[in-house]
């Protein structure tokens, strides 16, 4: 099982003491006392002790105050999460693990966060992504890819729920690496063994980037009626100028989306549904749905409009994700207004519980 490592806070700040080079006690004459090898390395030691209690203590002191405290990592094997394992196919490198679901949790916040996101916001997440990490862990679907591979669930972002790793958060914000791990951890922390269930039973907690203004019900997303996943208006998400994004493909780009040299873009052809996401693209007689040519592109969402020009096909996009269950760049935005994170879970699952995993499993 693997286990996150933490990195020792001020371990990186010590400076390298210069190593005073060995030789021969040097004579100063005959009128004068020689200086012995043990005088030279008592006097390089002191210089060096001296050094260090100005530069590299103060140093130290300022990164700590800085970076934040140093992550209780007792704490961090002791909770109820550590005790549970969920079993996660990486789909870069073709293999399965496990890892503990605290550590499953934490990885995923570092996948869909950034440093300064307001605590609800993440407790919230938290509480989402353990209740889906523990619903795939009872009820996994038969046949998907997380079960052809012996695992729970999948790393690709597409399928389930993108995970970072400490040393992805270290690289992306290196100055701020250490005091959004603490922030992720306490959300973790405190949240732990907490769930969302639906009549006893955990849900399918699907939470993505942002929407195009309001989320999608179960019934048009899945095909299913489920009763907490219904349409949610998101008004942040709606003037959220990241949440457009513009893409230009060529004829064969967009060939290969139907396993084609190249089409028509004259003559390509949408179907869309009431709430906006395209259901099917047809390029002739071939049509694939709109969650394919979503994937096959890159695109970001399946609710899109098109306008062709010069024999390219320009997109634009609206929303990033599924649009199903919580959007996490909305649940900032109620958090950061006061909104607590039960608050948070409630209005994304209308009548849902929060209880402890150990009730239902």
């Amino acid at each position: 099982m693997r286990q996150r490592r933490f990195v020792a806070v001020g371990s990186k700040a010590y400076q390298k003491q210069r190593q005073a080079p060995a030789g021969p006690g040097r004579q100063t004459g005959d009128s004068g006392p020689a200086v012995t090898p043990g005088e030279v390395i008592r006097f390089v030691v002191c210089v060096a002790l001296i050094f260090f209690g100005m530069i590299g203590v103060p140093t130290i002191v300022a990164k700590l105050v800085h970076r934040g405290a140093m992550p209780d990592v007792t704490a961090w094997l002791h909770t109820a999460d550590a005790k549970r394992t969920v079993r996660v196919y990486q789909t870069s490198s073709d293999t399965t693990t496990s890892m503990a679901l605290n550590d499953y949790v934490l990885d995923v916040l570092a996948a869909e966060f950034s440093p300064g996101a307001p605590m609800a916001s993440l407790k919230a997440a938290a509480v989402a992504t353990r209740t889906y990490a523990i619903h795939a862990m009872i009820s996994g679907a038969p046949g998907g890819v997380a079960a052809k591979h012996d695992a729970n669930v999948t790393d690709d972002s597409g399928l389930d729920l993108p995970l970072s790793s400490q040393s992805d958060i270290e690289a992306e914000y290196p100055s701020q690496s250490l005091q959004f791990l603490s922030q992720l951890q306490a959300a973790v922390e405190e949240t732990d063994g907490l769930i969302v269930t639906y009549q006893q039973q955990p849900i399918l907690a699907f939470m993505f980037d942002v929407s195009p203004g309001e989320t999608r019900t179960s019934q048009a997303a899945l095909h299913q009626k489920i009763p907490y996943l219904t349409a949610i208006a998101c008004p942040d998400d709606k003037v959220d100028p990241d949440a457009t994004t513009t893409h230009t493909f060529t004829a064969r780009e967009l060939g290969q989306a139907f396993g084609l040299n190249q089409v028509d873009v004259a003559k390509l052809k949408l179907t869309r549904a009431s709430d906006g996401f395209v259901t099917a693209v047809s390029s002739g007689t071939k049509t694939i749905s709109g969650a394919d040519f979503s994937a096959a592109l890159n695109l970001p969402s399946a609710d899109f409009t098109w306008k062709s020009s010069g024999g390219n096909l320009t997109i634009t996009t609206h929303g990033r994700g599924l649009d199903l269950g919580m959007s996490l760049h909305e649940a900032q935005a109620l958090a950061a207004r006061g909104m607590g994170w039960q608050t948070i879970i409630s209005h994304f699952y209308p009548g849902t519980s929060i209880q402890s995993d150990t009730k239902v499993t």
